[in-house]
């Protein structure tokens, strides 16, 4: 078989965090990896468990969510394909997951030993310095949730998210921008840290004033707010 048929470099070439690799080492990285599927609702990890692998999304969205001790669920973050997730993991000696992951639809991902994964990093300095984009980039997003979370009203939060949701997980419709993930207004409440009777009601004022409509399970963002 050509390796460009494999299913492991299919699962692996669209995403950045490989992109500078000679292909020869891209080469090693495929042969360690492993593809597996996941049902919508299904868990990828658990927050507190042992962290033994990483994992890149070929296809498909995943939320991580930490739940509080009072029972409280935070979504800290929507992935997509081409990102990786477990990299937090990486390089601690209490390699725990942080988060939960749970897929919002089917999914594609490649599963990478921990152990195996670190060595790697530690040979290929480019995908060092990918790994600490990765990262920088996850902890951008939650500074940004905080900050929004403790300075914006309900309405505002939800359409900012809107915005960025359908840049990144967006596609272009008659009415707008489509965005490709089914969200519950449970879902939109844990990520922007607001009560669900809040969430409907901001989302009823902002389809009252065409910033959003609704597509059997999907929000459309309207031209307007771009």
């Amino acid at each position: 078989m050509c390796f460009m048929n494999n299913k492991r470099y299919l699962c692996l070439r669209d995403s950045t965090l490989f992109s500078g690799l000679s292909m020869e080492f891209f080469k090693q990285v495929c042969w360690v990896a492993n593809k597996q599927q996941y049902k919508k609702g299904q868990v990828l990890f658990q927050q507190g468990e042992a962290a033994d692998s990483v994992y890149v999304i070929k296809e498909g969205c995943f939320k991580l969510l930490r739940m509080t001790e009072d029972g409280n669920e935070t979504i800290l973050q929507i992935v997509g394909p081409g990102e990786m997730l477990g990299e937090t993991a990486l390089f601690r000696q209490d390699a725990i997951q942080l988060a939960t992951a749970i897929s919002l639809e089917e999914a594609k991902v490649c599963s990478i030993d921990r152990c195996t994964f670190e060595k790697l990093v530690k040979r290929e300095p480019e995908l060092a310095l990918e790994i600490i984009r990765n990262l920088n980039d996850r902890l951008y997003h939650v500074w940004e949730k905080v900050s929004d979370e403790n300075r914006q009203p309900t309405k505002e939060k939800i359409l900012g998210l809107m915005i960025r949701l359908a840049r990144e997980h967006g596609e272009v419709c008659a009415d707008g921008t489509r965005i490709t993930i089914a969200l519950t207004q449970q879902e939109i409440a844990a990520l922007v840290g607001a009560s669900r009777v809040m969430v409907s009601q901001s989302i009823r004022e902002l389809t009252a004033k065409n910033y959003l409509c609704r597509e059997k399970r999907y929000y459309i963002l309207r031209n307007r707010c771009f």
